[in-house]
């Protein structure tokens, strides 16, 4: 006699649509497959240090493997083809790296992890070719680069694929509930911020000043990073921008390359190591953005984000606290129920567990592209200040600026 088989429970059902979401999401599981059994395939493009992390936190995770490596410099292609097991048929080099990996297909997502000059292309590359999309930050370098970003989203959402930046406060649920506890008024009217986003140099991982050397030596160069101010302080103006929850109306700013030149450690590069701007929100509100990349002597630094209401104060910082004191009080650690100290990690974690939730559960709504493109517009427009050393930058005036960064490729491999 057959029994009869239990009910389908709710989350039966819903695991079950996750798999069917996955089947037609993800190119190599079939429609009715069980995807539980099928781990997605990652193809990383840029093999530098941000690779360990993000490739070890996908493998933690469990659910994905990494099957395919891109990156124009062979050795660094073959240090992460032998810690992640990837044959050396599926290592690529030059230029083009990108898109021989593409090419070669056998991949579901795309991991662009490359210096963020050549993220645009990159990322479109991957879209066009039918992929997911795990973006790095900083996105892009220029406006252009952002608003192509911005563009592949939407085009990755019409083919049902994800896009997903890799931002990590905004993952860990903390952050977003002190902004939103900010924009129910817990501060009152805010009325003044203070932004720091300070780092010690970046030494040269090569000496030398030719096109393989530049490319080694990336983070120097503005046409290859976009400078400090979008590759690192965007932590710091994220969370500005994630707090506050508007743009500005307009910055001032100088900057200066002086620690770099006029030290020992002086080398070849043309990045500036001091920015300051201000950034002017209306009605008196102003922000205040320190951002230093030189060796500071052992004084404070890092990244954090003050913000001053009527009724109020928070204190965000990219370690991991968050509070609220003042009429309405807020505890991050209380929050979580648990002390958080060093987020890296631990926001890439969870930023690979929603990927994959929104690729088998066929949400494309792609929710952390327009935040993180308005962290770059912000952090655009203090760089755009701070070049014209004092003059009235407005935030409409950037964010319709067409004129893109040009790195000169001349010299290099495809």
């Amino acid at each position: 006699m057959n029994q009869t088989p239990n009910p389908t429970t709710r989350r039966d059902f819903l695991a079950k649509s996750g798999l069917a979401a996955a089947a037609l999401s993800v190119p190599h599981i079939a429609r009715g497959q069980d995807a539980a059994s099928s781990k997605l395939r990652v193809g990383i493009i840029g093999c530098g240090g941000r690779s360990n992390n993000v490739g070890e936190m996908a493998l933690k995770d469990g659910r994905y493997e990494i099957v395919a490596l891109a990156d124009y410099f062979q050795d660094a292609g073959d240090r992460q083809g032998e810690k992640y097991k990837v044959p050396a048929n599926r290592r690529f080099t030059g230029l083009d790296c990108f898109k021989k990996l593409i090419d070669a297909g056998g991949i579901d997502i795309v991991a662009v992890l490359s210096p963020p000059y050549f993220h645009p292309e990159q990322a479109e590359a991957a879209v066009d070719a039918g992929l997911h999309v795990y973006l790095a930050k900083p996105i892009a370098i220029d406006v252009p680069g952002v608003a192509r970003i911005e563009a592949a989203a939407k085009k990755a959402a019409a083919k049902n694929r994800c896009l997903l930046v890799d931002f990590q406060t905004r993952a860990l649920a903390h952050y977003p509930e002190a902004a939103r506890r900010v924009a129910a008024g817990d501060l009152g009217l805010p009325g003044y911020a203070e932004i720091e986003a300070t780092c010690g140099a970046f030494q040269l991982k090569v000496p030398g000043d030719g096109p393989e050397d530049r490319l080694r030596n990336w983070l120097q160069w503005r046409e290859l990073c976009g400078e400090s101010i979008i590759e690192f302080s965007i932590h710091a103006i994220d969370m500005a921008s994630l707090m506050i929850g508007r743009p500005p109306v307009s910055a001032t700013g100088f900057c200066q390359r002086q620690f770099v030149d006029y030290t020992p450690d002086a080398h070849p590069g043309n990045v500036k190591d001091v920015w300051n701007a201000v950034y002017d929100y209306g009605n008196g509100f102003k922000a205040v953005l320190r951002a230093k990349r030189f060796n500071h002597r052992d004084l404070s630094g890092g990244i954090h984000l003050n913000l001053f209401g009527t009724e109020g104060a928070l204190s965000a910082d990219y370690i991991g606290e968050v509070f609220i004191k003042g009429k309405k009080s807020f505890n991050g650690d209380a929050f979580m129920k648990k002390k958080i100290r060093g987020i890296y990690n631990l926001g890439i974690s969870n930023n690979w567990d929603t990927f994959y939730r929104n690729i088998t559960t066929g949400d494309y709504t792609q929710a952390t592209v327009k935040p993180s493109a308005d962290s770059h517009y912000l952090a655009l427009l203090a760089r755009e200040a701070c070049y014209r050393q004092g003059q009235t930058v407005t935030w409409n005036e950037v964010v319709n600026d067409k004129t893109p960064l040009k790195f000169d490729p001349t010299g290099l491999k495809s």
